[in-house]
């Protein structure tokens, strides 16, 4: 993979935890905890993104660049970075950029 498909594959990360964000937090109700990344629901995202980027990065390895094996060293890595790309789209300290008066 170059470096346009991971820019690609960093993109899609951080819009899906920005839709996460906007779309499932905010239209909830407002938690009594305010969201942190060591909030239980946050955490709870994080850990099911990071499931389905091992099974992403594993069919990626396979399938688009051809690894005989399972690439464990690649699969781990590549769904550990778009985790944390994906933590910077869901992460709520940035979510209001109130400008100064």
């Amino acid at each position: 993979m170059g470096f346009l498909n991971y820019l690609l594959m960093g993109a899609l990360a951080y819009a899906a935890g920005w839709a996460v964000r906007l779309y499932v937090l905010e239209k909830g109700s407002k938690p009594e905890q305010p969201y942190s990344l060591s909030h239980p629901k946050i955490k709870i995202y994080l850990a099911m993104f990071f499931g389905g980027m091992l099974l992403i990065s594993a069919l990626l390895g396979k399938f688009v660049l051809g690894h005989e094996g399972l690439d464990v060293a690649f699969v781990i890595v590549n769904s550990l970075v778009a985790t944390f790309v994906f933590s910077f789209g869901l992460s709520p300290d940035h979510i209001r950029h109130d400008l100064p008066d």
